[in-house]
């Protein structure tokens, strides 16, 4: 069975109601040593539930291997559940809250250290996953990704791919205006705001072209494309004592950089987009913006809106700007393969199993989700699909120099105060330094909250 949800209807539980379950789901799963039982000879039925976030190549991969492994094991069954990138989060919390959260997701790894502090995952049995210890396991993956997935020496998480963003060019349009994409593409926020402006097509006082496009679409992609801008100059989400911190002089600083493009060069209009979910680069693919922030992009992605953009080749990401110039970077940000910690054992043990196969075959991975970049240092960077991808160094590059998203309880709070914030500020033209107290000031309420479970 698959199925998928756009929202969340209803009312639902309010948020006390949320944290309350949370916390009494976390109580009542017993840690599971799991066994080397072969549960596969005793041919028991096996009912699993799995979720997973949509995207048209990742989400169908996944759907494939699952198909693939209960072809192989017939009593097992699996319930493949998807949902839009930035609904998944709120779903798992809401079910996890009301019982219905599934055996077995993806996590995005954002989330991790909300699983982790109401104690809602199983801890992973490597030696299954076919690795001799924690410590080899580790090695096998970007340790800053791995330390987000473990607690207290245990695994908690199977990474799966890890990304960072680049900024997409129309290398054409970089032409028409006398610009040379290899040479010129924008290494500062300030170039960034003149290449725009010299990109920029109106006719009239609407755009037939903007120079650059920020996603206003979603929460998720909001703290995405933000988090690096807010780091770069000298910003931090929260300081050490958990506080909120964006609206202090770097918050400033780093808002009145994103809204510049709008502003101050006139290389954008916030409110002119026809990007969707499953498409929010549907701008640049369009012709419609000359560069977009994005996450690596699939040839059949860029097919499905442009062909002859494909087959010419007339696009390349590069990196983000930075304040200095050639010292940019992203936000990188990963996924991980979870199991739930109310599960049974008997269920925990068949999701490992699920899982080592899943990620048994990284060049099919990678032929079927390129040029989404794996977790896994060993196994497929060196292989000749993979080196002959196009801009696969830029690829990894941002991969391997971004930085990560805050790693917070209250993330879901953080992300919705800051999209409505940014929205405030680009549609409504408000204040900066106002809004961002009024963000700081929500923010601050939520984390008290969570402390009082």
């Amino acid at each position: 069975m698959v199925s998928k949800t756009n929202t969340i209807r209803g009312t639902g539980p309010s948020r006390r109601d949320v944290l309350i379950g949370l916390g009494a789901a976390g109580a009542g799963a017993a840690t599971l040593g799991l066994g080397q039982r072969a549960w596969a000879q005793a041919k028991a039925p096996v009912n699993l539930s799995f979720w997973t976030f949509e995207n048209p190549q990742q989400r169908p991969w996944l759907h494939k291997r699952i198909r693939l492994f209960m072809e192989q094991n017939p009593a097992v069954k699996v319930d493949f559940q998807f949902f839009p990138f930035g609904d998944l989060g709120k779903k798992l919390s809401v079910g996890f809250a009301t019982g219905t959260a599934p055996d077995g997701f993806v996590s995005q790894d954002w989330f991790m250290p909300t699983w982790l502090a109401k104690d809602l995952l199983a801890p992973l049995d490597v030696q299954r996953l076919g690795y001799s210890s924690v410590k080899t396991f580790s090695d096998d993956f970007t340790q800053a990704f791995v330390a987000g997935a473990t607690k207290d020496g245990k695994v908690y998480g199977y990474p799966l791919w890890f990304y960072g963003f680049a900024n997409y060019l129309n290398t054409n349009q970089f032409k028409e205006v006398g610009l040379d994409a290899e040479r010129d593409w924008p290494q500062t926020w300030e170039q960034l705001g003149e290449v725009a402006k010299r990109l920029t097509v109106k006719s009239g006082e609407r755009f037939t072209r903007q120079g650059f496009k920020f996603a206003m679409h979603a929460a998720q992609w909001t703290m995405i494309q933000f988090n690096p801008m807010l780091i770069q100059h000298g910003g931090a989400w929260f300081d050490d004592a958990g506080k909120c911190t964006i609206n202090n002089a770097a918050g400033v600083r780093a808002m009145t950089t994103r809204a510049s493009i709008a502003r101050t060069y006139g290389a954008e209009d916030p409110a002119d987009s026809i990007a969707t979910a499953p498409l929010p680069q549907m701008d640049w693919l369009r012709e419609r913006a000359s560069m977009f922030f994005c996450h690596p992009i699939p040839p059949a992605a860029i097919a499905s809106q442009n062909q002859k953009m494909l087959t010419e080749g007339y696009y390349r990401p590069v990196q983000y700007p930075g304040v200095e110039a050639g010292k940019g970077f992203s936000t990188t940000y990963g996924f991980n393969l979870v199991v739930n910690a109310r599960a049974p054992k008997e269920k925990q043990e068949v999701l490992h199993d699920l899982y080592k196969f899943m990620m048994s075959d990284l060049a099919d991975c990678w032929k079927d989700t390129a040029p989404f970049t794996l977790a896994r240092k060993s196994g497929w960077a060196d292989a000749p699909e993979v080196r002959q991808f196009p801009h696969v160094d830029e690829i990894i590059k941002a991969k391997d120099q971004g930085v990560y998203l805050p790693r917070t309880v209250v993330y879901n709070e953080l992300a919705d105060a800051v999209h409505r914030g940014v929205q405030r500020i680009m549609l409504n033209r408000a204040d900066i330094k106002t809004t961002l107290d009024d963000i700081a000031a929500e923010v601050d309420r939520a984390t008290e909250a969570s402390k009082r479970g």
